[in-house]
């Protein structure tokens, strides 16, 4: 197979132990190895530093410009020195005796601090990570940048010379298990790289990133790499679910390859637990109801223990609400009563919110307007614990509608108990009640709001 287009590893299988560093976004990954890489200073250079430096001597730095990197030419007097740490020292001042320490620069001949050489696998990940950080420090300076989300590779050119140096660090050392943390590297770095053309509309790239991870899931089951790959073809479908309509066959997609995650990879709970939780969300606001139970279902199984199951019962018990009738009666924040009951005949958008949500007050002209245009009542469920900030802050934004709000502190903020019953821990979180009184949807977006103004 061709290094720049498929990972090389027909020529024998590898046994290489799983690693920790499947969850480190490529510049931090790569930054570490290639740290890793330039240091190998011995433990007799170490043992040798003096320990009678004076306390008081001053660590030197040398403040090189990131825009002064060079990703073909390198030399060691553009490396930060080594450090030695002078141990401790008595002082005294004032009677009273505390000990100090110092750092100096370790100065000594080239090979404190090798790099290196060109056209090894090191050197790949260290023109990666010099690619990177040239990519973080431009697109810093230009905040509306649009990027895929941990990704800091901002141009096709810089993706493919990613691709190159990657591919040619993976050949060289898919059959040398010493190399571990270098060919994970190497992985994350062609992964990522792949991903930015995939979602930029290159199908090359999106059909490699499947043809990668199915290569290295056969190779090497179970490992980090086939941890890296199979977690990039879950981003890969999030991404084009999210710039696709509901009906596109990315939603079941995304949906399959995060279950199959959570299957393959138990071991990776955490990061599975994350995944079905997002896509049972993401469901849930595409009103894709079956989908979403699915997710929120697979975390009950395959994590019975997990601390997040608590968090999927009451997301199934949300989602089993739609399309029923259900019993709602509250205290109001003026000493009143609402009862849910008696509001039949009106459709009504339910939301739960608080006065520190900044998110929340952006959407209050928009709630506003449906009461006012759309003739939607407005029942808000507060999720805080100051009665009179909540009475002034509707009075301040003349926010509409009925509000409930429990004067025993045992049944506010988060414990408030419609809130706690259907695992409602994001504020605001919209709910559809049609005339009826059925419940039509439980994660209604802003802009599925605005569509309930405009269609009056």
């Amino acid at each position: 197979m061709a290094t720049a287009r498929m990972l090389v590893m027909n020529s024998g299988r590898l046994f290489i132990s799983r690693g920790n560093l499947t969850y480190l976004p490529t510049l931090i990954m790569v930054m570490t190895v290639s740290i890793l890489i330039g240091c190998n200073k011995s433990t007799n250079d170490t043992e040798s530093a003096s320990k009678d430096a004076p306390a008081e001597e001053k660590m030197q730095t040398g403040e090189d410009s990131l825009d002064e990197f060079k990703l073909d030419d390198l030399s060691v007097d553009s490396q930060p020195p080594l450090l030695t740490i002078t141990p401790a020292s008595t002082s005294r001042s004032g009677g009273t005796e505390f000990k100090t320490a110092s750092m100096k620069r370790q100065a000594g001949s080239s090979e404190d601090y090798s790099l290196p050489v060109s056209g090894t696998p090191e050197w790949d990940i260290r023109q990666i990570a010099l690619l990177i950080a040239k990519e973080a420090h431009k697109t810093s300076s230009n905040q509306s940048r649009q990027q895929i989300p941990s990704l800091n590779i901002a141009t096709d050119e810089t993706a493919r010379r990613i691709i190159a140096l990657a591919s040619h660090a993976i050949s060289e050392t898919h059959q040398r298990p010493e190399k571990e943390l270098i060919f994970n590297a190497a992985i994350q770095s062609l992964m990522d790289a792949r991903l930015k053309l995939a979602i930029a509309g290159e199908k090359e790239s999106l059909d490699a990133i499947y043809e990668d991870a199915a290569t290295i899931a056969k190779e090497r089951p179970g490992s980090s790499a086939s941890i890296i790959a199979a977690g990039t073809v879950v981003r890969l479908a999030l991404e084009m679910a999210h710039a696709s309509d509901s009906d596109s066959p990315w939603v079941s997609e995304y949906v399959r390859q995060v279950k199959l995650f959570a299957t393959n990879f138990p071991q990776e709970e955490a990061r599975a637990i994350v995944q079905l939780t997002s896509a049972g969300e993401f469901c849930e606001q595409r009103q894709l109801i079956l989908p979403a139970i699915e997710c929120y279902t697979m975390i009950q199984q395959q994590f019975p223990k997990s601390p997040f199951r608590k968090k999927a019962d009451a997301a199934l018990q949300r989602l089993g609400l739609i399309g029923k009738s259900i019993s709602l009666e509250s205290p109001t924040i003026d000493g009143g009563t609402f009862r849910l009951s008696e509001k039949k005949g009106k459709p009504i958008v339910l939301v739960f919110w608080s006065v520190r949500s900044s998110a929340f007050q952006q959407d209050i002209e928009l709630l506003n307007r449906l009461v006012t245009e759309a003739g939607i009542h407005l029942v808000g469920i507060n999720m805080d614990t100051d009665a009179e900030a909540v009475k002034q802050f509707i009075e301040a934004n003349q926010l509409a509608g009925e509000h409930t709000f429990y004067p025993d502190f045992s049944l506010q903020g988060a414990s408030q108990p419609l809130a706690r019953q259907f695992g409602i821990n994001v504020v605001p979180t919209y709910w559809y009640i049609d005339a009826q009184g059925r419940v039509r949807a439980t994660n209604v977006s802003r802009e599925q709001l605005n569509s309930l103004v405009s269609h009056q």
